[in-house]
């Protein structure tokens, strides 16, 4: 990820340096773009005295590097931080308190909000384009190298976090989870969870990293009509439910009408245009690291869910 921020930021003309603790890997890209390169983010801090950083290391590092910055560097006024937050909704818990205390705008990079496809889907549902949400599945599946897998953590909040995230823009309160998991070298490598909220809501969700090949889709059914995503393609399909009154009875059938639409951007690259539009005004980001934390809370459901084969109660707090 960290070769695509650089990219974007380059584009954007805000681009002053590249770190990384392996520093031919640092070079490599910072010459392309003609930045300095360091081998020690804290050298990049003093050297170069940016306004804002990018973490994109190891998952389990995110938090500590994060609070690190926040706590000794009085001139960073923006922290974007590559998707998960923390490994564990204590950590970032520790993230958000000092962040807001020090005013420092943070986005944590759920890229998939900054999809334009899940922007106009929930739009639609505001709208109510196809009635009460009912039945929303997600269905989030590729594959990634073992090798890779310790550093990204497990698929609850490596993958997990975009759909949790999706999900808390188009339900909230009280709901049960529950959720499994198939476990490779230690790690939970795929899972299912399914969430039923109070209101009658629920959301399914695939989640894998072992499956060969990529499949990125959402499914909404309401009380009037579906919407059918995919988020690969940008492309989304609306179909309405005509009721037709009958002598007998009522016949609810599903006519051949709906309308596709396809919207095209980059998730990434809209999230960095988020970012550095709110660390020069100050606003907070499309994903602030509140929701951050409201995906953590069902990573870890999910997790105690899996391990205990048991049912758990959560809340997802309202964002829209």
């Amino acid at each position: 990820m960290g070769r695509i921020h650089a990219r974007i930021l380059n584009d954007l003309g805000v681009l002053v340096g590249i770190a990384d603790n392996i520093l031919d890997i640092a070079k490599k890209t910072a010459t392309i773009y003609e930045v300095p390169a360091f081998a020690d983010y804290k050298k990049l801090i003093e050297e170069t005295s940016p306004d804002a950083l990018i973490i994109a290391t190891p998952t389990g590092t995110h938090a500590s590097i994060a609070e690190e910055i926040a706590s000794k560097y009085d001139n960073i006024k923006g922290l974007l931080i590559e998707k998960p937050l923390a490994s564990s909704f204590e950590d970032g818990l520790k993230v958000a308190n000092i962040v807001k205390k020090k005013g420092i705008v943070t986005l944590i990079c759920h890229s998939e909000i900054y999809n334009p496809i899940v922007s106009k889907a929930l739009s639609l549902i505001d709208t109510d384009a196809i009635g009460t949400p009912r039945t929303i599945i997600h269905d989030r599946r590729g594959f990634v190298e073992p090798s890779r897998i310790p550093s990204l953590g497990d698929v609850f909040e490596d993958i997990g976090v975009h759909d949790f995230d999706i999900m808390a823009r188009i339900s909230s309160g009280k709901a049960r989870l529950y959720a499994q998991s198939n476990i490779q070298s230690g790690i939970m490598n795929s899972g299912t969870v399914m969430v039923n909220f109070e209101s009658g809501t629920e959301h399914f969700f695939h989640l894998s990293r072992q499956y060969v090949g990529r499949r990125r889709y959402m499914d909404v059914s309401g009380s009037n009509g579906s919407l059918m995503l995919d988020l690969f393609g940008q492309i989304i399909k609306v179909q309405h439910l005509d009721q037709e009154p009958m002598a007998a009875s009522d016949t609810i059938k599903l006519p051949e009408r709906g309308a596709t639409i396809k919207v095209y951007g980059e998730p990434v690259r809209e999230a960095l245009n988020d970012f550095v539009k709110c660390v020069g005004t100050g606003k907070t980001p499309k994903v602030s690291i509140d929701d951050a934390l409201g995906a953590l809370e069902v990573v870890e459901a999910s997790r105690t869910s899996a391990k205990a084969g048991k049912v758990v109660d959560i809340e997802i707090k309202p964002k829209r």
